[in-house]
């Protein structure tokens, strides 16, 4: 039998959970929304969404489980309480410019975190990130997954933390992808059901984990993780300097990835669902309310999802101009991961408006996908994570234009 692994991604508004085995077999999904996403202890509920998907995916797949992996949204901030600041959630203005950690995407919401939860921050021995408190849950480890050397900066040095003041011991010690946390508690193995005790393996941040699921590995291939918000990336093999891109290193050394982001996206239409269903008194599937929109052009349904479209079709547009700027041969077609990759009809109209093929992978949420590949690296299965993703990652349909908008 194929070794299983249990992976979880932790998005804005739900989790995420599959059993993949080691050739890329999907056996059970589940998705947990969470009831208060924007809570201040929002964290809390990271680990009951894990054991509900747990118990519902071994109801139907009586499937051994060799592995756990986790990887998250970031830059999220949690203490030992649980008490979360999101990633996207609001912040006081912190006074960094001029100093070493204005390049740093964390130290600005540590800061924030220590003014906005002061108590919290001072009885904290360990202050975590988003899928990293979830880890030391389920095995006890303290850590923080740098997904490669060169994202030292994007995180923290010990000469960006001495610059605002924070002890960088209250930060905990930087491990690579595919790293073993260590093994479930025995509290944790009961919980999840587990007939024994398993390894934890580090899956990062989720777009990491999404880079590595969709198999974007190689300079010239696309991916775009079309969650709560979104981002298109292209990798390449030198970074992109160019203004409303954001360059940022791969997970693999030699290699770097573009992003253009919008921090609202598949978001929007969340929040049109929840308006229309206090409306008509009753719930409505995504998949209704999206049949609806597109088929009622005048709908405020369609409006959105016309912007979202419209919004993806500058992000690739901004890419394919850098691409061709810089001489990268974009490779064709853009995979597509998260809540937005599950609907056809919303795929179908992203791929009109942005007029290049789309491509959803063995699962949409590729996120889960990229934490197979890294548990699989980490069991040794796979000699290295390019290996493991060259055997896992396998694209199921292609969406090719229709027409151009």
């Amino acid at each position: 039998m194929e070794s299983t692994v249990l992976c979880a991604d932790i998005g804005t508004t739900s989790l995420k959970a599959g059993l993949i085995d080691a050739k890329g077999e999907v056996a059970a999904v589940s998705q947990q929304n969470f009831h208060k996403p924007d809570d201040a202890h929002a964290a809390l509920a990271w680990l009951p969404a894990l054991c509900t998907a747990v118990q519902e995916m071994t109801s139907a797949e009586k499937k051994d489980i060799s592995a756990i992996c986790i990887s998250g949204n970031g830059p999220t901030i949690v203490s030992e309480d649980g008490t979360t600041l999101l990633w996207n959630a609001d912040i006081p203005s912190v006074d960094i410019y001029g100093t070493p950690a204005e390049k740093s995407l964390f130290i600005p919401r540590l800061a924030a975190f220590r003014k906005m939860f002061p108590s919290q921050w001072n009885s904290s021995g360990y202050i975590y990130s988003g899928p990293e408190f979830l880890i030391h849950q389920l095995c006890g480890s303290s850590l923080t997954i740098l997904p490669e050397a060169r994202y030292t900066e994007s995180y923290w040095s010990e000469t960006q933390l001495l610059s605002v003041s924070i002890p960088s011991g209250k930060l905990p010690p930087f491990v690579p992808i595919a790293y073993n946390a260590g093994n479930t508690t025995p509290e944790i193995t009961g919980q999840l059901d587990l007939p024994h005790d398993v390894p934890i393996f580090c899956g990062g941040p989720d777009f990491v984990a999404a880079m590595i699921g969709t198999n974007s590995l190689t300079p010239g291939k696309m991916y775009d993780c079309a969650g709560s918000s979104e981002g298109v990336n292209l990798c390449t093999a030198a970074p992109v300097i160019q203004q409303g891109i954001r360059p940022l290193p791969s997970v693999i050394p030699e290699l770097w990835n573009a992003a253009v982001l919008q921090t609202e996206s598949g978001r929007l239409f969340v929040n049109f669902k929840k308006i229309v269903e206090a409306i008509e008194e009753c719930s409505v599937s995504y998949g209704e309310l999206i049949s609806m929109s597109i088929s009622n052009p005048d709908s405020d349904g369609f409006e959105i999802l016309e912007l979202v479209a419209n919004n993806m079709k500058r992000s690739v547009k901004t890419l394919l101009d850098a691409a061709k700027k810089n001489n990268i041969s974009v490779t064709f077609p853009v995979i597509v991961t998260g809540g937005q990759a599950k609907n056809e009809q919303w795929m179908q109209m992203k791929c009109n408006y942005t007029g290049v093929p789309l491509a959803v992978c063995n699962c949409p949420d590729a996120e889960l996908i990229g934490d197979a590949v890294s548990a699989q690296t980490g069991l040794g299965t796979y000699s290295s994570i390019r290996k493991a993703a060259d055997a896992i990652v396998k694209i199921t349909k292609i969406y090719t234009p229709e027409h151009a908008e």
